[in-house]
């Protein structure tokens, strides 16, 4: 294949990997802002997923959730299968060892957040009406906004630097690492924040955080 031809594939895959991986974090926000609208969904035309989630909408919001990880797996697995040879572990040492603790941080701080507030908190059960205790103590006390958000960038992170065949951070094996970290940071400051999120929503003429 010619360069032009394989610049155009690799800017096409970017272009639909920014998209796909999108999508999670979009429905995030919605869920976030809109929990009456969700709701009302879940009453509706999503009633066979909330009676398979016995009932409870933040179950829903969890099991809608697994399904669009099919579009995050999906994009990473193709990332990996697709290329001309397939990434093992990386030549640099150093990179392994700093990838396993970023994989191991992540994780520890995705169950953390789990075991702090539990599914029910996770997935917006106080935006959907239901009681969730406040939580003070690990990993909240970290000083770290969204904790569970950044285990994700931690870990996707972590996968690529095991795998990685170069040190460059900005070649094309660290292109989903970027665009992960790019759409979990959008979530943080602005998709699932009440401040900035809720002004460009009002600026585009669009009421914000109906009531529960």
């Amino acid at each position: 294949r010619s360069r032009a031809a394989c610049g155009a594939q690799g800017a096409m895959f970017a272009f639909n990997a920014l998209f796909l991986l999108g999508i999670e974090r979009f429905l995030y926000g919605y869920i976030y802002h809109f929990p009456l609208s969700f709701k009302a969904l879940c009453d509706g035309p999503l009633k066979p997923l909330l009676d398979y989630s016995s009932g409870l909408y933040w179950k829903a919001a969890q099991n809608l959730g697994v399904v669009i990880k099919v579009f995050q797996f999906g994009v990473v697995g193709y990332d990996m299968l697709s290329r001309e040879a397939i990434p093992w572990l990386s030549d640099t040492p150093a990179l392994i060892i700093i990838g396993l603790v970023l994989l191991g941080a992540g994780q520890l701080l995705n169950a953390a957040t789990f075991k702090a507030i539990g599914g029910i908190g996770v997935y917006y059960g106080s935006q959907l009406g239901y009681t969730v205790p406040w939580c003070n103590g690990f990993p909240y006390n970290l000083g770290i906004g969204d904790p569970q958000y950044w285990g994700v960038v931690f870990t996707i992170w972590g996968f690529y630097l095991v795998l990685t065949p170069t040190v460059n951070l900005f070649s094309r094996h660290f292109l989903i690492a970027w665009l992960e970290t790019f759409w979990y940071v959008v979530s943080m400051k602005l998709l699932e924040d009440t401040k900035n999120g809720g002004a460009v929503l009002e600026l585009m003429g669009l009421k914000v955080k109906d009531k529960k």
